[in-house]
């Protein structure tokens, strides 16, 4: 399958992954309700998705990577039409538990038709996601032009009224895009068991989710902090890395294709540890900026790489189940380190979650390379 002929499909699904993240706190503010019930909607999201990704997994290897695409698709748009009338928690939970299936589902149905071609798993990985960076920062525009001209709930409505609809284009040109895998996998009715080496790959994302997401949750409170930064330059920095992904996804991807997955994951994490060091000490917003394109972007490296590992040689019957129980391990790590990294942060000082990831990867190193031995990836 020429990933190709997915690009514009992911492209409209994705016009929301940048600017939702943003505009959800203050949307929920504009609505009346408190941080503390902000919250509950990320965290229901976060332990749902533990639980749906082992059940949609396991389940998705019944079907063909066409159905299940569809289905994210199908998701996708009933999450937009959902976000777009949600004036109240109960709506807005319901939202983020649809869109989280249907994450869950693209992730999965991804992976599989990668793994189907057998050729390039990081490369390919990376032009999915550099596809979904570039709807993201179109979805931004899209952002900026509806809110200079409707207030805040309104402006939410028109925007989630065009994703939705331009979702139910992406299913619409899918369903008729030839040369999409139609092949049923034909999944054993035993429960698939992970290998040897897939459980120390398990264990090693478990860590590394902890400490990039103990970095990652103190991202804009930092510049808020360390440079009294306002929400323009916010902007300007969060968005410097999306447009770096949205070019360089294949190529970082290709990395790790081509000289070697321990390599890739070794080289990457020495360079985030110097990197996070730089971000604690950074003496001005721009340079924070630089630093962080660049921690981002090595990040990113090692991400393909591990899950370019852990899928190898996994039998394409249960690709969807191995890859689910994969995905726990980062939602564990991820929950886990957003907790940790802002106890550093309320507790210790601003930027003591990025020395700590330094620390940390440092201290972990022999016990990290250990579960990437070269005996491990045989």
């Amino acid at each position: 399958m020429n990933p190709k002929k997915l690009t514009s499909s992911l492209i409209l699904i994705s016009l929301p992954s940048i600017f939702l993240g943003v505009l959800l706190p203050i949307y929920t503010h504009e609505l009346g309700y408190t941080t503390f019930q902000y919250t509950i909607i990320v965290s229901i999201l976060s332990f749902s998705q533990i639980v749906m990704t082992l059940v949609l997994g396991r389940a998705s290897d019944r079907y063909s990577r066409r159905f299940i695409f569809l289905s994210a698709l199908i998701f996708f748009t009933s999450a937009y039409f959902v976000f777009s009338v949600a004036t109240q928690l109960s709506v807005l939970i319901f939202a983020r538990v649809i869109s989280g299936i249907a994450g869950i589902l693209l992730s999965i149905s991804l992976v599989g038709l990668i793994s189907d071609s057998n050729n390039s798993f990081g490369q390919q990985m990376g032009y999915f996601d550099s596809r979904m960076h570039l709807g993201g920062l179109i979805g931004v525009g899209i952002c900026y032009l509806v809110l200079k001209n409707y207030e805040l709930v309104q402006g939410w409505y028109v925007l989630f009224m065009i994703c939705g609809g331009a979702s139910a284009l992406a299913y619409i040109f899918t369903s008729i895009t030839p040369g999409f895998s139609l092949i049923k996998s034909i999944a054993s009715e035993r429960k698939y068991l992970l290998s040897i080496k897939q459980r120390k790959i398990w264990i090693l994302n478990v860590f590394l989710s902890t400490v990039f997401s103990m970095s990652s949750v103190i991202f804009i409170p930092y510049m808020q902090k360390a440079y009294d930064a306002n929400l323009e330059q916010i902007a300007i920095v969060f968005l410097l890395p999306m447009i770096a992904f949205s070019f360089l996804g294949p190529t970082l991807g290709k990395i790790g294709d081509r000289r070697g997955y321990r390599k890739t994951i070794t080289i990457s994490l020495a360079m985030c540890s110097i990197a996070a060091v730089g971000l604690a000490f950074s003496t001005s917003l721009l340079l924070f900026a630089v630093i962080s394109t660049m921690f981002n972007l090595f990040a990113t490296m090692q991400s393909y790489a591990i899950d370019a590992v852990f899928i190898q040689d996994t039998p394409q019957e249960h690709i969807g189940d191995a890859y689910g129980k994969f995905s726990v391990s980062n939602n564990l790590g991820g929950m886990t380190g957003a907790a940790v990294g802002g106890y550093l942060f309320d507790a210790f000082s601003f930027n003591m979650p990025y020395l700590g990831f330094a620390v940390m990867i440092l201290l972990f190193s022999p016990f990290m390379l250990r579960l990437i031995s070269k005996s491990t990836l045989l």
